[in-house]
Formats: structure tokens, C-alpha cells, sequence
């Protein structure tokens, strides 16, 4: 019996063309524009190879459908209401609509997402997720469409020339490093950390940040004053609040590595008689808009969501009008905003360490 030929797909023009499959399928949709020669070795990929394209599936990808992808982890927190609130603008000036995913920081979830860029629905991905794995960089050399991607993070990932996303992060080292000097330069030489997993590096890079400034105080690690959640809520700041407040030696400071984490250390402070800052200072991370309204107003890091969201928005639209230079990695800087919550000296004295 005679062997029945396989169909030739999109994988088989890439390589022949020396291309990405995101770049062929882009081509074959009418998204966006390659430089060069690019799309004449495509051409002549095609016509080589004797590529039809699925008659139906065509049918429905041919169409630019002009809507942009956000996908991120936590529809609930309140350090994404800007970001989302920016991006839509930018994608409406742009003449596009939006399209948002909650993918609660699944995996499958996100690679459902990743699958949707080879039917042509989107024209452009914005995805966030705070652990990105093999199966994630697999699907992003075979997506349809230009893939911006963040770990809020300076992340190892991103910008290298043979990348085929664009990446935009905060330097949250920077933001723990802030946040904790501030602290000590207040007098306090017991202050504690709040954060999620280490595993993560969106949490490993603030831990990292949070040491290496009490190494620049000539502070010691304490690991009695660190908290490594692996739920980085709420409800994970309140137990470690708890914990804080029952201390014998208690530390005269806190550093938390979201504002959410923080609040739940207020309640827990509060529930146990002690004070903010009389008692404990707290500084929180995010600058999160209900942080000006608690009582007493938290002091802060400002994480730059909405630029975030413009400059992911900036990058796909370069990619959708043509840019195919190599990948682009934005990192941007925090900025400490200081409020009541930190605003006690641990001494009357209190200077920054001498360096």
C-alpha cells in the first residue's frame, strides 16, 4: 500500500525559509510587514514546497481583526487596575480593541492563549506571568503575532538577539533596595521581610534587593525576620503580621514586598494594640492607589504599571506597522514614595550608615 504524503504546514516553509513560524504565519495572514527579503523566501518556500494553506482555516484568518491580547495573572489585584486602564487607552488611540485574559498564572491556561495567535483571532500579545517555562518559549517561536512578555522583573529572560518576544520589566531589586534603606537611614537595624516564594524571580530579585541593603547598613540577615510565602495575598501579610506582633524581640520595621501584603500586616498589627508607625514602620511595594487613604497613609514604591502598559503597547504596534530589529528588553526604575507609615526614627540620632 502506498504511503499517504504528509501535509506540508507552516513548520516546513520556516524552515526552509530560514525563518520563524511566527514570521510565515504572519506573512500568510497579512499581519504586519517583513523587511528585506524576507517575504520573497517565503514566497519562494511556499511555491517550492507546493504549500495550501486549509481553505476554511484561511478563510478565517485572512482578516486583520485589529484587537490587542492582554493576559495576566490576578484579576484582583489592584497593582494591575492602572495598567489595564492605560493599555486600553493606548489600544483605542491606536484604532484597536482589547481583548483581556485572567489566567491566574496557569500554564495551560496561558499556552490556550499562545494557541489563539496561530488562528488569527489576535494581531498582538501582551502576556504577564511570574514563572515562564520551556513550554512557553516553544510557543512563543511558533506565535502568530507579535509577543511582548513581563515578570514585573528584571528577569533573566528577554532581549537577546535570537529572541522572538519583546520583554518590558521594573527593577524590584532596586524597589526592596529603596525601600529597606529608607528604613534604615530612619535608625531601625531589626527590620523584617514580607515577600512570596524565592522560587519566583519577581520575589527572589526583591529578597536579593532587601539583603543587599542591609548589607549596606552593616545590618545582619535575620532569617527569623523573613517571610517567604508561597501565597503572597493578604491573608499571607495578616499571618505574618501575627507572627511579628507575638515577637519577644520584635523587629521596629517592616519591608513588604506588595502593598497587598502590607495591608494584611496592618490588620495584623492593629488586631495586637501596636501602632504604625509608634510601634512598627512599614513600607509596602506598588503605590497602589488605596494606599493614600489607610490609616496612616503607606509609605511606598511607585512600580511604573502604567508605563509598563504603554511601552508593551508601543512595542507591539512597531512590530505590527514592520520593526523587525532584534528583540527590544525596557527595564524601569522605581521611585520611593514616603508617607506616615515609615516616617518615625528608630533613635532621635538616626543617620544613614557611613559607606
Amino acid at each position: 500500500m502506498k504511503k499517504k504524503e504528509r501535509n506540508v504546514t507552516i513548520y516546513d516553509i520556516a524552515r526552509e525559509a530560514g525563518v520563524s513560524t511566527g514570521t510565515v504565519s504572519r506573512y500568510i495572514n497579512g499581519v504586519g510587514k517583513s523587511k528585506g527579503d524576507t517575504e520573497e523566501r517565503i514566497r519562494q518556500a511556499i511555491e517550492k514546497l507546493h504549500y495550501v494553506p486549509n481553505r476554511s482555516a484561511r478563510a478565517l484568518k485572512s482578516q486583520k481583526r485589529n484587537i490587542l491580547c492582554l493576559a495576566y495573572p490576578e484579576s484582583d489585584n489592584p497593582f494591575f487596575f492602572e495598567m489595564v486602564s492605560v493599555i486600553e487607552d493606548e489600544v483605542k488611540k491606536a484604532g484597536y480593541s482589547m481583548m483581556i485574559s485572567h489566567t491566574h498564572g496557569e500554564v495551560q491556561e496561558e499556552l490556550k492563549i499562545l494557541e489563539l495567535t496561530k488562528e488569527g483571532i489576535i494581531d498582538g500579545l501582551f502576556l504577564i506571568n511570574f514563572n515562564y517555562t520551556d513550554a512557553h518559549f516553544a510557543a512563543f517561536k511558533s506565535a502568530g503575532c507579535p509577543v511582548v512578555v513581563s515578570s514585573l522583573c528584571v528577569s533573566p529572560y528577554g532581549g537577546q538577539e535570537n529572541d522572538c518576544y519583546d520583554y518590558v520589566g521594573i527593577d524590584v531589586f532596586n524597589a526592596l533596595y529603596m525601600s529597606t534603606s529608607h528604613l534604615i537611614k530612619n535608625g531601625h537595624e531589626r527590620i523584617a521581610y514580607v515577600g512570596g516564594p524565592n522560587t519566583m524571580c519577581v520575589f527572589r530579585e526583591r529578597f536579593e534587593g532587601y539583603c543587599s541593603a542591609l548589607s549596606w547598613g552593616k545590618l545582619k540577615l535575620d532569617e527569623n525576620l523573613v517571610f517567604a510565602e508561597e501565597q503572597f495575598d493578604e491573608e499571607a501579610g495578616y499571618r505574618a503580621g501575627c507572627v511579628i506582633a507575638k515577637m519577644e524581640e520584635r523587629p521596629t520595621a517592616v519591608c513588604a514586598a506588595s502593598d497587598v501584603i502590607a495591608i494584611g500586616i496592618i490588620r495584623a498589627l492593629k488586631e495586637h494594640g501596636l501602632r504604625i508607625p509608634e510601634d512598627v514602620a512599614l513600607v509596602g511595594l506598588d503605590n497602589i492607589s488605596f494606599d493614600r487613604v489607610l490609616t496612616p497613609p503607606l509609605s511606598s514604591v511607585r512600580m511604573m504599571q502604567g508605563e509598563i502598559g504603554r511601552c508593551a503597547v508601543e512595542f507591539l504596534l512597531a512590530r505590527l506597522n514592520g520593526d523587525e530589529s532584534k528583540a527590544k528588553k525596557i527595564i524601569y526604575q522605581p521611585e520611593l514614595v514616603v508617607r506616615q507609615s515609615s516616617e518615625n526614627a528608630a533613635r532621635p540620632d538616626a543617620a544613614a550608615p557611613e559607606t
